[in-house]
Formats: C-alpha cells, sequence, structure tokens
C-alpha cells in the first residue's frame, strides 16, 4: 500500500481577470490557507489580441497605462477577499496556454486552478478553448472551478473505473481533503442487461459487483476517517450522467476523475461525442493526473 498522499504545495492559478474567474480566485485562494500552499498567480499578455481589441474598441487616454503590469498586479491583489501567507503574481507575454504551462513548470507547481469561460446562452459553461487546452495538455492536477467557494469542500464524489489511475486520484483526494465526506462510485452502461433478469445470476453479478469496489477500497493507501465513512455506489448507466445526477441530488461540491493522460476515463471526460464531465457535472471538477511509468508527457 502507499503512503497516504500529501495535499499540493504550491497551487498555480490562471486567471484572465473576468468577472467568473473571482470564483477560481477566492478558491485557489482558500485552498492555499487550507494546506499552507504557496499560490502562484499567472496572467499572461496576449499583444496580437490586444492589439485587435484597441482597434475595435480603443481605450481613453485615462485608461491607458504605460506600465499594465503594475495595474494586473493591483487588480489582482484587490479581487483577493483575504490575506493569502505565500502569495506571488506573475505576468507573461505569449499565447496564453503555454505562458500558463511554462510556469507552471518553472515554479514547480503541483495543481493548477482554473475558472470557466462565460454562460452561453443556454446557460451553460462550457469550457473555452485555453482551459480545454490546459485540461488536456497539464501534466500536473487541474481542478476546474464553476461555483463560488462558502468554505472548504464538505461533499465529495469520486469517479472510478477500478484502474490504478482512478485509485491514485481517491488517494490524492483523501489526502487532500481528509474532513470531507467521501462518496465512490463506478458507474458504467451495461449493454446485455436483460441476461440479468435471472434472479440468481443477478443476485451473483451484484455480489461480484460489491466484492469488486471492497477490494479497491482495501488496497488504497487512505486515512482511517475517510475509509470508515466513505460511501460506495455502483451504478448502470452513463458515467457522465450518473455523476451528474449524484451531484445535483446530493449536493456534491466537488467531483474527482484519475486518469493517465489518454485513460478511459480521460475520454469520459474530454473526449468525443461522449458527455464531458466537466462540462455536464454541475460541481467543481478535480482531475488528478497520474503518471503512466515510462510516460513522458501526458498524452501517452
Amino acid at each position: 500500500m502507499n503512503p497516504i498522499s500529501r495535499p499540493p504545495k504550491r497551487i498555480l492559478l490562471a486567471t484572465d481577470l473576468s468577472a467568473r474567474g473571482d470564483r477560481a480566485l477566492d478558491r485557489a485562494a482558500q485552498l492555499s490557507r487550507q494546506w499552507g500552499a504557496e499560490l502562484v498567480i499567472v496572467h499572461a499578455i496576449d499583444r496580437k489580441l490586444e492589439s485587435l481589441s484597441d482597434l475595435a474598441n480603443p481605450l481613453p487616454s485615462w485608461r491607458r497605462s504605460p506600465v499594465p503590469e503594475m495595474n494586473i498586479q493591483k487588480q489582482i491583489r484587490r479581487d483577493l477577499r483575504e490575506e493569502v501567507d505565500h502569495l506571488k503574481i506573475l505576468i507573461g507575454e505569449g499565447d496564453p496556454a503555454r505562458v500558463i504551462l511554462d510556469t507552471a513548470a518553472r515554479e514547480g507547481c503541483e495543481m493548477m486552478v482554473l475558472g470557466m469561460a462565460q454562460e452561453d446562452i443556454s446557460g451553460r459553461m462550457p469550457l473555452g478553448s485555453t482551459v480545454e487546452h490546459l485540461v488536456r495538455k497539464s501534466p500536473m492536477s487541474v481542478l476546474v472551478v464553476k461555483n463560488r467557494p462558502n468554505g472548504p469542500y464538505r461533499h465529495i464524489l469520486v469517479g472510478t473505473d477500478f484502474t490504478e489511475e482512478s485509485r491514485y486520484g481517491l488517494e490524492c483526494a483523501a489526502g487532500s481533503f481528509a474532513g470531507s465526506r467521501f462518496a465512490l462510485m463506478h458507474a458504467f452502461e451495461m449493454p446485455y442487461r436483460a441476461l440479468l433478469s435471472d434472479t440468481t445470476l443477478s443476485q451473483e453479478f451484484a455480489a461480484m459487483e460489491r466484492a469488486t469496489i471492497t477490494e479497491f477500497l482495501r488496497d488504497a493507501a487512505l486515512p482511517a476517517q475517510v475509509r470508515e465513512g466513505i460511501r460506495t455506489m455502483i451504478e448502470h448507466g452513463p458515467p457522465g450522467l450518473m455523476l451528474r445526477r449524484y451531484v445535483e441530488e446530493q449536493h456534491a461540491d466537488l467531483t474527482v476523475i484519475g486518469a493517465y493522460g489518454r485513460g478511459f476515463l480521460f475520454h469520459l471526460l474530454m473526449g468525443g461525442n461522449t458527455p464531458r464531465i466537466v462540462d455536464s457535472v454541475p460541481s467543481d471538477v478535480l482531475l488528478v493526473r497520474a503518471h503512466r511509468p515510462g510516460a513522458t508527457s501526458p498524452d501517452e
């Protein structure tokens, strides 16, 4: 059994200074205080986009700053609701995704905190292109913040497909949020469910499912209070739908998924026509990045 995981010691917050970004800022600051972690805030200035914006909507003279970086620093510090003991604010120039990834690597950050894009006309909050790129490419764990924080996370839902990376996701969440209430869900669609209409066969299959999730938990390195209080569930249905329904009905405020760069759950999270968990689950979502032995990048 592996040692119990510890919380990150250095958190990176990527901010575009938008109003919705305040939610991610508040959550990153709250986690920094909770864990005693250093908070590194990075903002990327894309001169190409700024030039296009200035042509379309030129700024009045009193808003043109000779040192925009100073104004950005002041805005970030003003937007922080409470003081953070260990704070570093960095401003880079260039493509936002590249600036953020380079800063995270250079500063040795262990977790990245991102905010969602603005709501669309349907009321949804889709991933913006930069956020989606970072979720796909980040070699470290990524927390996507959707909701305004109201204290520490209290109710955490962990999705599992019984793989090592999903166990790692559970262990990291348990080590970082040991005071929270935990639920563990394995959800999958059964293509031949009619075959289980026989009562005996159905009971045998259910017993096998219970044994599997029990074994999965037994082999996980968990704090005692998490192991004793965790709720386990096996649901037959699309994973994204089952996770979303639990969050909506049981009011979980964080959903955790552990995945290699291109593991099964990563494709559920990000890929193709499958419902995207980051988009569909209304809670904040933490993608815990496990590293496949021998892999050199999150794409492997």
